[in-house]
């Protein structure tokens, strides 16, 4: 990226951070392979299955996880009941009561609460940007 080029003598001092602080929101909202790898002549690649998964998604991180007899993936203290498919983090601290949901993403931040059908994960991001244009963080 020419817009990081410019600090490439910072980086490891001090000013580092100062100088990523100011030009990396300056640079292109754009995938790290298509920006630097596929522009880069010292990468190589061996082949192999690993059996990865970018888990870049809610649904990816639902499909890597292990699930209950109702195939639910649950990360925190839930009662549930007639909840199925569902992927549910809960803070520490926290008890979530949960019943009648089936293929549900529920996710609870401390500064937001996120419950959101699974097949219509794909609108969470246009959702963001929507909310932050309205001025609600």
């Amino acid at each position: 990226m020419e817009v990081l080029e410019k600090g490439t003598s910072l980086y490891n001092t001090s000013s580092e951070q100062e100088f990523i602080d100011e030009y990396y929101p300056k640079t292109p909202n754009i995938s790290v392979d298509y920006a630097i790898m596929e522009k880069a002549d010292n990468v190589y690649t061996i082949p192999s299955d690993i059996a990865w998964s970018d888990l870049g998604t809610w649904n990816s991180l639902y499909a890597f996880r292990d699930k209950d007899a109702n195939a639910n993936v649950v990360n925190g203290d839930t009662f549930l009941e007639d909840t199925n498919n569902c992927l549910i983090r809960i803070p520490k601290d926290k008890l979530a009561v949960i019943k009648g949901l089936e293929d549900y993403i529920i996710i609870d931040e401390k500064d937001v609460l996120l419950i959101f059908p699974k097949h219509l994960e794909q609108e969470i991001k246009p959702l963001v940007k929507k909310i932050n244009k309205e001025g609600l963080k």
